[in-house]
């Protein structure tokens, strides 16, 4: 016998009554996914072969300097942009590679 739950008529009801009732909520959710998806994209683009601060990058893309600096520190933290040399008072930012993660990095172990 399986372990999954059975859904009921009831459950189903309650659902689509929950989606609803949080129809503005998921909308907005939805939109800003998108936002974020066109940002980051953006900023790939600007960094395909070219080394460039966030001051640079936000000019390039219009979008605001604050905005641009959390992408790039996240984009950085997971591998997607690296480090570069720094040039004043700012690092330069150039597209790096993801790391694979370590069950794919090493199969025999």
């Amino acid at each position: 016998m399986s372990d999954a739950p059975i859904e009921t008529a009831a459950d189903k009801t309650a659902l689509k009554q929950l989606k609803a009732a949080r129809k503005e909520q998921i909308a907005a959710g939805t939109i800003r996914m998108k936002e974020q998806r066109r940002a980051v994209k953006a900023i790939k683009q600007q960094l395909e072969g070219a080394e460039l601060t966030v001051p640079e990058i936000a000019a390039a893309t219009g979008l605001p300097v604050s905005e641009v600096l959390w992408y790039v520190a996240t984009l950085k933290k997971y591998g997607e942009i690296l480090e570069g040399p720094k040039d004043g008072s700012y690092f330069r930012y150039l597209l790096g590679q993801a790391p694979m993660p370590a069950a794919e990095a090493d199969p025999a172990e």
